[in-house]
C-alpha cells in the first residue's frame, strides 16, 4: 500500500512541477512532505516505469573552448637561470591581489642576473596591455644594449 501511495504521489508531484523534477528531489519531497522514505534508485525506477522524464538536479554549465594560439616559441633558457651579465634575460609574471569585491593584477619584470625587480605595474584588468606597458617601462629604465631574452609563462 505504501508503494501504491508513492506511485499516485509521483504522478501528482510530476504534474504539479510540470515534469521538471528529478528522482532526488522527488525522494526529498516524498520524505519531507508525506513521510514516505524511498531510495533515489527506487524513485528513478518508478519514473522509468511511469515514462516520466528524469530531469537532472544539477544544471550543466557551458564551458567555452579555450583557443590556444599556435606560436612555436623555442625554450632558449632550458631551465638555466644563471645569467653571466645584466640585461641579458628578463623574466615576468603576473599575480593577483584580492580587494574583497574584485582583484588587482600585478605584473613584475625581474633581471635574472641580479634577481632585482626592474619594473612593475598594477592594473584592474589582466590583459596584454598590462605586460606590454610593464615591458616598455623596464626597457626605457634599463636601456639594454645587447640582445635580450624576455621569458614569460604566457599564462594570459
Amino acid at each position: 500500500m505504501r508503494i501504491k501511495n508513492s506511485v499516485s504521489l509521483f504522478s501528482e508531484i510530476c504534474h504539479l512541477t510540470k515534469r521538471r523534477i528529478g528522482p532526488s528531489k522527488i525522494k526529498a519531497l516524498l520524505s519531507y512532505d508525506y513521510g514516505i522514505n524511498i531510495s533515489i534508485g527506487r524513485a528513478s525506477r518508478l519514473m522509468t516505469d511511469m515514462n516520466l522524464p528524469k530531469m537532472p538536479t544539477i544544471k550543466l554549465r557551458f564551458i567555452h573552448p579555450r583557443s590556444i594560439p599556435n606560436f612555436d616559441c623555442p625554450n632558449y633558457l632550458n631551465q638555466n637561470f644563471n645569467v653571466p651579465q645584466p640585461n641579458q634575460v628578463w623574466a615576468s609574471d603576473i599575480t593577483y591581489i584580492n580587494l574583497n569585491a574584485s582583484f588587482a593584477y600585478l605584473c613584475v619584470i625581474m633581471d635574472l642576473f641580479s634577481r632585482k625587480i626592474i619594473a612593475w605595474k598594477l592594473s584592474l584588468k589582466i590583459d596584454t596591455s598590462l605586460v606590454k606597458d610593464t615591458f616598455i617601462k623596464a626597457f626605457y629604465s634599463q636601456k639594454p644594449s645587447t640582445s635580450l631574452i624576455f621569458h614569460s609563462d604566457r599564462g594570459s
